[in-house]
């Protein structure tokens, strides 16, 4: 009886479109299809809501004859409102399934991908006996995946991408005969794909990549003769790809990289005439490029790259008119280019690095207007470069380094405003630089060193507005730098080493974004210009082996990120500034080799860690590390050691004597002088007063004093706060209450003046910017004003001019998300979280990593071990991200950079060695990326699976 009654109302719940209600003492049930929709809701985590509008107060309408859950999000019914499709994807979903999702049972498509779901894999999902699509891709389900889904019998398509699965692959996927798409990639699957797999006779696309399996590739896989789709790339199999392949007539999408095959080529794939995509790189192939590939006339994209073929590359290659991308990179292959591959009627993409490649480039390479990639860097290849090239102004990458190229630049290339890298280095070019590579819109980064161009360097590279990483060192220009080479507005990096340069650096007029500057080995000489202090971001400066002369700026310690300066073997003179005490961020500093005399500064955290071997080549240099006692020290070690003559008591009398008389005869002579002159100036100012006129007082803001309330503070020495190196600063108290501190500057001298001109340079920009007051916090407020007294009038030796101090105001906006950005950084380099106690009481990690990398090993402690940094390489890379993540916790935040420049130190600091990225064929989410290349080898390398083992960093 209980039976008969449970199966009536099984049968009333699954077929009846009436919702049917019973009752229990405390509940009131619902419609079976409103209960598994409020199971699910109640048993989610939704963070987005997503499901808002899932309510229970909407499920059934007055007349209860229409279901009104058909229009909630993400369901789809049809004319009998069954819920026959559930769409849950990218909602940030995670929880479980319930088991009240079975009361679905009119559902044929499933889609819970791109959300949080972990764990193992909801078999109540089994029970969903009409579903056809079922899509769980890029959630971290884990575990094996459970028996059972051979119950689903009418799957048409599964797809699991992107999970954490492990152990075998389901082993109940073969009874699913219905099935047509099966994506298993991903995830760490082990074992071998199993023979029983190619009993799907309907199947038309396979992707098992970025698992753990083993073993050989199953010759069965041959009878999925339907098979249109096939990646299995990413794994680590035996032996190579079978011959039977060859029988995969329907195949167009082939890809077997990165998994460890070996062999040769199989020559039976020249038989699949519908293959639109091969991709069989980075295995240990042997042998030539069979000649019966050359009949793959469907090809578009053709990727042999990174095995161990040699032989020649086959003619035959140039009659695949539909090829788009060809990359042979980085393998043994000898010969020449095949001159038909310039006339391809569809290709974009070239790239040959890392070959044995002789001969030109074929002459017509580049005419068919959709050359957009060229990368044939690392070979032995020679003669001009064509002309056409960038004909139809689409070409973005040039990458031709390490070669022997041996003609002029092509005056076109300047004229390809869809250039973005060019790369031409260690070739044989000669004559001069065209012009108008400056006025590139999308020219980001030229390297066209180590060559033989000679001539002048074109002023338009000033104007270059994109332009980040420019190098032209070793090469014999002969010729000065432009004056312009500073106001390109980006650039970051300026190498120009060992190229013949003459003359003087150009004033500092621009270099806003500069971070590494490198001139040395050139023939420069003057003096290094003050106003070096404008690159506020400069990091690294390089001027070693040139002619200069003169003294060592001052203002270069006054740059807020200086980590590396070498100024050694030149001819400069003058003492090292005492002002480097006080930078902090200084790593290492080279003097050697110069005319430098006076102590070396021996305060602060810097300069007692530096090698002696930073100052040697100085006779005048003395203490610090040289161990080399000034005078002043000797005379006091004398005294102490009492090695001196002590002069008698009677000598003493007699020489005080013969003083005080020689001092009070001098007082008394510049005493009556004195006043005469004074007399006389004073009636010779007043005159030249009533022609200059008034002093000027260029005010910011408004102000509650006047020009004269100042000067009365300018001749009281009790007003005196303290001195610095170009001027006297007083304490003024204006008639109003206001406390402001005013700066007099020193007098003529040629050195002081020179200093002047930057502080009153300062004044010129803050008068046409506008002003800020900033209130200083202490006993009494203190209003440092930006106002400015300026009189022209010499007066008792020195010129009286007066500049406030200034502060700068705290910028909370992009700057904020900038320093956040380089916390990010830190924690990522270190593993440690941005407060810790380790870093000692108010201390963050910003603090903590800045005290750690002023000490001998402090870089070591920084670095986190599991992160890669016991591996050297990885290790570089990690140090070249600390910098940028120090720039972005700048102290003073308009010293930190923009997001764009830290994007592009970024980019320059990528790893050397080769990153996985995706190239799933079906999964259009995941975004396609090509790989990075090193000094050793090109730039454009394969698109390839980012979670192949879902891998971390390599050496």
């Amino acid at each position: 009886m209980k039976l008969s009654f449970l199966l009536i109302l099984t049968f009333l719940l699954l077929f009846s479109n009436i919702p049917f209600i019973f009752s229990t003492p405390n509940t009131t049930t619902l419609p079976p299809q409103l209960l598994s929709l409020l199971s699910l809701k109640s048993s989610l985590k939704d963070p987005l809501l997503s499901l808002k509008n899932w309510n229970a107060n909407n499920g059934v309408s007055k007349d209860t004859s229409i279901s009104l859950w058909c229009s909630w999000s993400g369901i789809e019914c049809d004319q009998n409102t069954q819920i026959t499709s559930l769409d849950l994807s990218h909602r940030n979903l995670s929880g479980n399934l319930p088991p009240e999702i079975k009361f679905l049972s009119h559902l044929t498509n499933l889609n819970l991908s791109g959300n949080s779901f972990d764990g193992p894999f909801p078999t109540t999902i089994f029970e969903l006996p009409l579903l056809r699509s079922l899509d769980v891709s890029h959630n971290n389900f884990n575990s094996s995946f459970p028996p059972g889904i051979a119950k689903l019998k009418f799957l048409k398509t599964i797809n699991a991408y992107s999970n954490s699965f492990t152990g075998l692959l389901p082993r109940g996927i073969p009874h699913l005969r219905f099935l047509e798409q099966l994506n298993l990639g991903g995830s760490f699957f082990e074992g071998s794909i199993p023979a029983g797999y190619s009993g799907l006779s309907r199947l038309k696309f396979l992707h098992l990549a970025g698992n753990f399996l083993n073993g050989s590739i199953p010759v069965e896989l041959k009878l999925l003769t339907r098979l249109e789709h096939l990646e299995i790339g990413y794994n680590q199999y035996t032996a190579g790809v079978p011959a039977e392949f060859g029988l995969l007539l329907n195949l167009k999408y082939l890809d077997i990289s990165q998994a460890n095959l070996s062999g040769f080529l199989p020559v039976e794939l020249g038989s699949l005439l519908n293959l639109e995509s091969l991709f069989l790189f980075k295995n240990k192939f042997i042998g030539e490029i069979p000649r019966s590939y050359s009949n793959l006339k469907a090809l578009k994209v053709f990727d042999l790259s990174d095995n161990l073929l040699s032989g020649s590359i086959p003619d035959g290659i140039s009659s695949l008119k539909e090829l788009s991308m060809l990359s042979l990179l980085d393998n043994n292959l000898t010969g020449e280019i095949p001159e038909g591959v310039g006339e391809l009627p569809e290709l974009d993409t070239l790239l040959l690095w890392n070959n044995s490649l002789t001969g030109s480039l074929p002459r017509k390479l580049g005419l068919n207007g959709k050359l957009q990639k060229l990368d044939v860097s690392s070979n032995s290849l020679s003669g001009p470069i064509p002309q056409s090239l960038c004909y139809g102004n689409r070409l973005v990458r040039l990458i031709l380094f390490s070669n022997r190229f041996d003609s002029e630049l092509p005056s076109s290339l300047a004229n390809c405003t869809s250039l973005w890298r060019l790369r031409i280095e260690s070739n044989i070019f000669n004559g001069s630089i065209p012009s108008g590579f400056g006025f590139l819109p999308n020219l980001t980064y030229m390297d066209i060193s180590s060559n033989n161009l000679s001539g002048e360097i074109p002023k338009d590279l000033g104007y270059a507005m994109k332009l980040e990483f420019l190098n032209i060192s070793q090469n014999n220009f002969e010729s000065v730098l432009p004056d312009t080479v500073w106001k390109a507005p980006n650039l970051q990096i300026l190498s120009a080493s060992f190229s013949q340069l003459i003359g003087k650096i150009p004033d500092f007029v621009g270099c806003a974004s500069l971070y590494k500057l490198e001139l040395e080995g050139n023939l420069l000489n003057g003096s290094i210009p003050w106003d070096i202090s404008h690159c506020q971001k400069l990091i690294y400066l390089s001027l070693q082996s040139n002619s200069f002369t003169g003294i060592i700026p001052w203002e270069l310690s006054t740059l807020p990120m200086i980590t590396d300066i070498d100024l050694s073997r030149n001819f400069l003179t003058g003492s090292i500034p005492s002002d480097f005490d006080k930078c902090s961020t200084l790593q290492s500093f080279n003097v050697s080799y110069n005319l430098l005399s006076g102590q070396i500064p021996s305060s602060g955290m810097i300069f007692p860690n530096l090698h002696p071997s930073s100052f040697v080549g100085n006779q005048g240099l003395c203490g610090g590390v040289l161990k080399k006692p000034c005078t002043s020290d000797r005379i006091s070690i004398d005294e102490d050691n009492e090695v001196r003559k002590q002069p008698t008591k009677k000598t003493t009398a007699s020489a005080i004597v013969w003083i005080m008389a020689v001092a009070f005869g001098i007082g008394l002579f510049i005493l009556i002088a004195g006043s005469r002159c004074f007399n006389a100036n004073h009636e010779r100012e007043f005159d030249q007063e009533q022609k200059i006129g008034p002093w000027k007082l260029t005010a910011f803001q408004r102000l509650n004093y006047t020009v004269d309330d100042i000067l009365e503070c300018l001749t009281m020495t009790e007003k005196i706060l303290g001195m610095g190196s170009t001027g006297t600063v007083y304490k003024a108290e204006m008639p109003g209450g206001e406390i402001i501190a005013v700066k007099k500057l020193w007098g003529k001298q040629k050195e002081t003046v020179r200093r002047r001109r930057g502080v009153l340079a300062e004044v010129e920009v803050l008068g046409n910017g506008g002003g800020v007051s900033v209130t200083a916090t202490g006993p009494q407020e203190c209003y440092l004003a930006f106002s400015v007294l300026e009189k022209q009038m010499n007066h008792m030796g020195f010129v009286s001019s007066a500049l406030s101090e200034y502060a700068y105001t705290l910028q909370v906006d992009e700057k904020s998300d900038i320093y956040s950005f380089g916390v990010v950084l830190m924690e990522i380099l270190s593993g440690k979280r941005s407060v810790d106690g380790e870093f000692g009481e108010g201390n963050s990690i910003v603090d903590w990593v800045r005290s750690k990398i002023k000490t001998k090993d402090g870089i070591v402690e920084i670095l986190d071990k599991n992160a890669g940094a016991s591996c050297s390489a990885v290790k570089e890379e990690m140090m070249l991200i600390l910098r940028v993540a120090l720039l972005c916790t700048s102290r003073n935040p308009a010293d930190r950079p923009s997001m764009r420049d830290v994007l592009s130190m970024l980019q320059e600091a990528k790893p050397k060695r080769k990153m996985s990225s995706s190239r799933n064929g079906r999964d259009e989410n995941v975004p396609r990326e090509v790989s990075g290349g090193g000094g050793g080898g090109g730039e454009d390398g394969h698109i390839v699976n980012p979670l192949a083992h879902k891998a971390g960093l390599e050496c």
